[in-house]
């Protein structure tokens, strides 16, 4: 029994150290072979963005047009929020006038909001094709 814990002892660093040579030779081919793999998969990515781009290109024009409307939306919002206040809002009129005005105000400043947030999707959609054309143009 002595005997076999001996070389058990012994060869147990060597049969680790093969195994771990062995296992890094197969990780090493095995990567070289998923980079290729890889490399396949983002030229047909290319390929189909390529094929893409003219539908790509009207859905750029679509998107510049709603954010010209969505830019022209915003200043008509903030105007007619700057209109709801009034110069006289706060300063001893009916209280009445207050409420309303705040109300207004509030409902001006939600779609404000709305329109912000959207034109946020817009621009972010239109950077997507912009960056998928200028990879096409590459």
């Amino acid at each position: 029994m002595n005997l076999v814990m001996f070389w058990a002892t012994i060869l147990s660093p060597i049969i680790g150290t093969i195994a771990i040579g062995v296992a890094l030779y197969i990780s090493h081919k095995s990567s070289k072979e998923a980079q290729k793999q890889i490399d396949a998969v983002y030229n047909l990515l290319d390929v189909f963005v390529a094929a893409q781009a003219p539908t790509m290109l009207e859905a750029k024009r679509q998107y510049e047009q709603q954010l010209v409307q969505l830019n022209r939306l915003i200043k008509e919002a903030g105007e007619n929020m700057k209109m709801a206040i009034g110069p006289f809002f706060g300063r001893g009129g009916a209280p009445i006038d207050d409420i309303e005005t705040m109300e207004e105000v509030s409902k001006n400043k939600k779609y404000l909001e709305s329109l912000s947030k959207e034109r946020e999707e817009v621009k972010s959609k239109l950077d997507v094709i912009n960056a998928y054309l200028d990879k096409v143009k590459k």
